[in-house]
């Protein structure tokens, strides 16, 4: 059995120009992790937090009750623009994530994610959008599965009833529709269902390589050019150095139909850019 957890960073809302704030992407990604090490992803993750953050965790007693505070990834990514790359926190904070990345590793967690970089002045369609990845995600994941002769199910981050229900039902309609092909993915168990991270190490750990180290890597790969701000900052181009080749190893290509599907991929209506790598 495997599970894949979804998370993203930013959101569907317009930038209205080159300089405008608004994070001008929207990144979603999955982790294919095995069920039968989510016991000791848990533990790891508990620890690291401990390790890294003892402050922050000082008066926890209760080792389960680490994981009810989360370490977020965007906080890590403010840090990390907001000082030089030799600075005590950014390199903390490096070798923090130099240690998550570690234990995915000896897990051989697997990456995909789906990046869609905003036109000016335009707002996604937060619906099509999410629907497309979701989709996109169970793809790959039903690919990995057969590799893997397993079943799986998918545990997306909790965000609102509205928005839950149209990414689970674009999910439904794939695993339900009538006609020729039938289930277009035989081995994902249901439809995808929705946690709460505060629960699962493993959506937090989504949300870390999310937001700390793809929206980044993306930022000067992708984004820096059209845009020009906070998410296109020159200090990301030491997570960029550090994780490029890290992430790059940990996605999950997969080939469709004589087609291959990369793990990680760009939707770019500015430089038609297809990958951050």
């Amino acid at each position: 059995m495997h599970i894949c957890y979804i998370d993203e960073s930013g959101d569907s809302q317009q930038v209205n120009s080159a300089t405008h704030n608004q994070q001008p992407m929207l990144v979603i990604a999955g982790l294919f992790v095995d069920a039968g090490c989510i016991n000791r992803l848990t533990e790891d993750f508990i620890r690291l937090k401990r390790k890294y953050y003892p402050k922050r965790f000082a008066t926890v007693h209760h080792a389960l009750d680490v994981l009810l505070t989360e370490i977020k990834g965007s906080d890590i990514r403010t840090d990390i623009r907001k000082n030089p790359v030799n600075s005590p926190i950014t390199q903390h904070h490096f070798r923090f994530l130099d240690e998550v990345l570690a234990i995915c590793k000896a897990q051989n967690v697997k990456l995909v994610s789906r990046i869609w970089v905003k036109s000016y002045g335009q707002h996604l369609n937060d619906k099509s959008v999410y629907s497309i990845s979701a989709q996109n995600i169970a793809k790959r994941f039903q690919h990995y599965l057969i590799e893997q002769s397993s079943r799986g199910m998918i545990i997306a981050d909790f965000r609102d009833p509205v928005r839950n229900r149209y990414v689970a039902h674009s999910v439904f309609t794939q695993k339900h529709k009538l006609g020729n092909g039938g289930d277009a993915y035989p081995s994902i168990e249901e439809t995808a269902v929705f946690g709460i991270s505060d629960n699962h190490a493993c959506l937090q750990i989504t949300d870390l390589i999310c937001s700390s180290l793809l929206a980044p890597i993306a930022g000067r790969a992708v984004c820096n050019g059209p845009f020009n701000n906070v998410h296109t900052h020159a200090h990301y181009d030491a997570i960029a150095q550090r994780y490029t080749k890290r992430i790059r190893a940990m996605q999950f290509n997969c080939s469709y139909d004589g087609q291959r599907l990369w793990g990680v991929t760009v939707k770019d209506p500015h430089q038609r850019k297809t990958t951050i790598f």
